[in-house]
């Protein structure tokens, strides 16, 4: 009896007309005489009525769901069962849902975003303070009247659908849309609000970027996807996305629960700050009373020329080459950035692959069992801010390289560095002065995930004898602080001598805020906040500083994508 006729009556509701049809329910707009209005009477699947379980059920589930009240959420009027027909009823509205206003590759306005994001993150937060998962939010589940506003419906649905009978679930085969399904939620694992915050997530995305991340030809595909894919970057589909913005949806949709947002509010407030972020007046360092990770002044950098190359002498090397070759290492020079190539370095120990099985050492402070977030540490420095660059403005101010082993180019504002199996790319800071006793920090995207690629800082590089410090990260959880010697030696400087695991480097993460301090004697790594490793070393004390990245022998090649860089005097 779902499929209902115009005149029709359904308890005290005379249908009017069919508005919606999908997998878990029918959507029909209907008169209700009694108070003169007209009402949205969902009826769910007749099968139900099949189940002796599913009245009680559905009595209890109903009820907690009809006491969700929120100025975003749907309200229900009523619920109930007629002639084994088992129905909610809520409010009208005639406006369409948040799926018509998407159209397929064209994304939203930021402001429009901005207000429908934030509705719904707040309709969500309530619901889940009340014990409620969705289990099933897309577009379509957001209804819009006639002012814009958002309003979420479908609350506890799914989950009631799920537990009605053994029956529906195999005919409908999958509870949830394919499209915005959480990877544990298409694994059949249990879920909590994090299923929630990713599905919201996808939203996040589509509305930024004009498509959801993930398609196939059939569901079941794309449920794979969700659980193994990478994640396409949101500015690969929109290259103007603010790094601030990619940032936050890279969180939210993190294929372990653990890795995104704990609650909506944290992802609303993170969205919030990334709005400020792009709406942060540029102003010089000297005038901030608080640095800021972003904006890179003008007057301190100047535009540098297109790359140029130059030989290297030392005695006993070949020189005069437009790549000069050092050691079996050839090295490829820019004017106010350097970066060389490590092709043939296999006696080096830093081109010992890690492994993605996490080395057993003594590591940094392990994670709690529970499911509060290890405690960060408060990374210092002084507030006299050397260079910042958030790769947006003076797109040529690092330079770029371009051969048959590596690039470096600004993409997505950002600085990409792509690396071909067992390859150095050292990349200088565009300023090319010594530095002595500074503190670095940058964000670094994880595009190819491989485990075998490490990443990370340089310091105190002494001109051009190749000798420098290491600051190392893989995305096997693993990290090393080593001394280059000219280039002709490595020393881990950790205690093992080798590549160290920490269970505070997030494994295969899609992000790392990495930061490290150069000076006083101390080299120390810290990674999202956490202090990961201090040791002394006082053979270098200046030079100039760098990022680098390194393809390893079992990497198909390195995609890191660096953004947000701080240079500052240490504390």
């Amino acid at each position: 009896m779902d499929n209902l006729q115009p005149g029709q009556m359904l308890g005290p509701y005379r249908i009017i007309s069919q508005v919606g049809k999908g997998g878990m329910a029918t959507v029909y707009k209907a008169y209700q005489a009694s108070v003169d209005r007209y009402v949205a009477v969902k009826v769910l699947p007749s099968q139900l009525a099949e189940s002796k379980e599913f009245a009680a059920r559905f009595q209890q589930e109903a009820r907690i769901i009809a006491n969700l009240e929120h100025p975003h959420i749907l309200p229900i009027f009523d619920y109930g069962e007629s002639d084994g027909v088992a129905y909610f009823v809520m409010r009208y509205l005639d406006a369409g849902t948040l799926k018509e206003r998407m159209v397929a590759g064209r994304p939203l306005p930021l402001n429009e975003i901005d207000r429908i994001f934030t509705q719904l993150t707040e309709a969500l937060g309530y619901a889940h303070g009340h014990g409620i998962v969705h289990r099933d939010l897309k577009p379509s589940n957001a209804l819009i009247d006639s002012q814009g506003n958002i309003f979420l419906t479908d609350f506890g649905i799914a989950k009631l659908l799920e537990s009605a009978s053994p029956r529906l679930t195999q005919t409908d085969a999958i509870l949830g849309t394919p499209a915005y399904i959480s990877p544990e939620q298409a694994q059949s694992k249990s879920v909590d609000q994090r299923s929630d915050i990713y599905s919201l997530g996808i939203i996040l995305y589509e509305m930024a970027t004009g498509s959801v991340p993930f398609t196939a030809d059939t569901p079941l595909a794309v449920l794979f996807k969700h659980i193994t894919d990478p994640l396409p970057l949101p500015s690969s589909l929109k290259p103007d996305l603010h790094p601030a913005i990619e940032k936050v949806i890279l969180k939210a949709l993190a294929k372990d629960p653990q890795d995104r947002f704990a609650t909506a509010a944290e992802f609303l407030a993170a969205w919030k700050r990334a709005l400020e972020e792009m709406e942060t007046v540029r102003v010089a360092p000297e005038m901030k009373a608080t640095p800021a990770p972003y904006a890179i002044p003008s007057a301190q950098i100047q535009p540098k020329p297109a790359p140029v190359t130059r030989a290297v002498s030392k005695p006993g090397s070949q020189t005069g080459w437009i790549v000069g070759c050092l050691t079996g290492a050839c090295f490829l020079f820019s004017v106010m950035g350097i970066a060389f190539l490590a092709l043939n370095w296999q006696n080096l120990p830093l081109l010992n692959p890690p492994s993605e099985t996490p080395i057993p050492t003594q590591t940094a402070s392990p994670i709690p069992s529970t499911d509060t977030p290890p405690p960060t540490t408060q990374v210092t420095y002084t507030g006299k801010v050397l260079l910042e660059d958030d790769f947006s403005v003076n797109k040529d101010a690092w330079g770029t390289l371009t051969d048959s082993k590596s690039s470096v180019e600004y993409k997505g504002e950002a600085l990409q560095m792509l690396v071909s199996q067992k390859n150095y790319v050292v990349w200088t800071t565009p300023n090319d002065e010594d530095y002595q006793n500074v503190h670095m920090e940058v964000t670094a995207f994880n595009t190819k995930n491989d485990p075998t690629t490490a990443f990370g800082f340089i310091c105190a590089q002494q001109s051009e004898d190749w000798s420098f410090y290491y600051f190392a990260i893989t995305p096997a959880g693993q990290y090393a602080i080593i001394r280059a010697t000219t280039g002709e030696s490595d020393v881990f400087l950790t205690k093992t001598g080798k590549w160290e695991s920490s269970d505070l480097i997030k494994h295969k993460a899609s992000s790392y805020r990495i930061g490290a301090d150069c000076g006083n004697g101390k080299l120390t790594l810290y990674v999202d906040g956490h202090k990961i490793v201090s040791v002394s070393d006082k053979t270098y004390t200046k030079g100039r500083v760098g990022l680098f990245v390194w393809s390893g022998e079992e990497a198909s090649s390195a995609n890191i994508r660096f953004d947000d860089f701080l240079l500052a005097s240490l504390k």
